[in-house]
């Protein structure tokens, strides 16, 4: 056997072996990614309210906006470090604060006034699907490993579509090279 023919055999295997052990990261990625796209209409995070029509500059500070997530008495929030992530959007005037157990707060972002309150589990997916919840090692090893994976996997999927064609017309040269 010829060592491109070789190489055919060995990218085969390769790339049916490693696409099977990876697809189960790929598709908990997925699913985790569909999560999050569809996380309104599923009802997983809060809809985004309006706040009052003001400008960036006269937003309250984030000192104030810590101080009136902390108050609001939800279970679990006890310090800053309860914060997960606060997001200012600016086309709705609000703060959106994300808590580390999946509580969720939006306010006024001139007024402080509390829009909503309402669990949101849009942190906890965000941390599955980003890796983060299952500590550095996972993310480093397992998605870096994904991620080398895919690349890998879609060299040898252009290798084994490319080197039957090369093969035919390799063939189909000689053999137009004989007739005449």
């Amino acid at each position: 056997m010829s060592n491109p023919a070789k190489f055919y055999q060995v990218s085969r295997k390769v790339h049916k072996w490693s696409g099977l052990l990876l697809s189960l990261i790929f598709m908990f990625v997925a699913v985790t990614g569909l999560l999050l796209v569809y996380m309104i209409p599923l009802g997983v995070t809060d809809d985004i309210k309006m706040g009052k029509d003001a400008s960036p500059s006269q937003s309250i500070s984030m000192d104030k906006v810590i101080s009136i997530a902390i108050s609001q008495d939800l279970p679990g929030v006890a310090s800053v470090e309860d914060i997960f992530r606060i997001e200012y959007r600016p086309s709705a005037n609000i703060y959106q604060i994300r808590f580390n157990n999946s509580q969720g707060l939006q306010l006024d972002a001139s007024t402080g006034e509390v829009l909503s309150k309402k669990q949101d589990y849009s942190t906890f997916l965000i941390t599955l699907h980003d890796g983060s919840y299952f500590g550095n090692w996972y993310r480093f090893s397992f998605l870096t490993l994904a991620g080398l994976s895919l690349i890998l996997l879609s060299f040898s999927g252009y290798y084994m579509f490319g080197y039957p064609l090369y093969r035919r017309l390799k063939t189909k040269n000689k053999t137009s090279n004989l007739e005449v």
